[in-house]
């Protein structure tokens, strides 16, 4: 089973609206990709509670970069087999929930 979460989403939003030529088409774009991702047979993962990443961040503290970090918690909460990306970031925690780039499963 695929599953992403609220906070890849928000991400998804802002990247099309930082690479539109306008604020209102990069809304748009936005709009379309997550209506796009939204209608697969995708599960959708809730946003962690301030708790959960308070306690758990520590565990995540090997990520170079902190923006990661809620990836890593939310996977880790929801008990994901992996997390998949492009970038090798989540290497750095592999040990924890496994890095897996899109080519393992393609």
């Amino acid at each position: 089973m695929a599953a992403t979460s609220f906070y890849a989403l928000h991400e998804l939003h802002v990247f099309a609206i930082r690479n539109s030529p306008d604020f209102k088409l990069g809304c748009e774009y936005g709009k379309t990709a997550l209506s796009e991702i939204l209608n697969t047979p995708i599960t959708l993962l809730p946003l962690v509670t301030r708790t959960e990443r308070r306690h758990l961040a520590g565990r995540f503290a090997a990520l170079r970069d902190a923006t990661d970090v809620p990836h890593a918690i939310s996977a880790y909460t929801n008990g994901c087999e992996a997390i998949v990306g492009y970038d090798d970031h989540f290497k750095a925690i592999d040990h924890i929930v496994p890095y897996r780039s899109p080519d393992d499963y393609v």
